[in-house]
């Protein structure tokens, strides 16, 4: 009787151990998804800032884009 309940006793623990290292990768997950949303947003405002500053460049209406003279 013993060696069953052991058992179940070791399979209930390593159970909790997995949940709990499960537990530890989706938050480290969810955290480096943040940080590269966060850099892709920061990225895409820069390169807007950046593009849409730059002199010497004319819009053509006619070709939908920025021209360089």
């Amino acid at each position: 009787m013993d060696g069953k309940r052991e058992e179940r006793k070791e399979r209930a623990e390593a159970a909790r151990q997995h949940a709990e290292r499960m537990k530890h990768q989706r938050k480290i997950r969810s955290r480096v998804l943040m940080i590269v949303g966060a850099l892709a947003v920061i990225t895409v405002g820069v390169l807007a800032a950046r593009r849409g500053s730059q002199e010497g460049r004319v819009w053509s209406d006619e070709h939908g884009h920025w021209h360089v003279p």
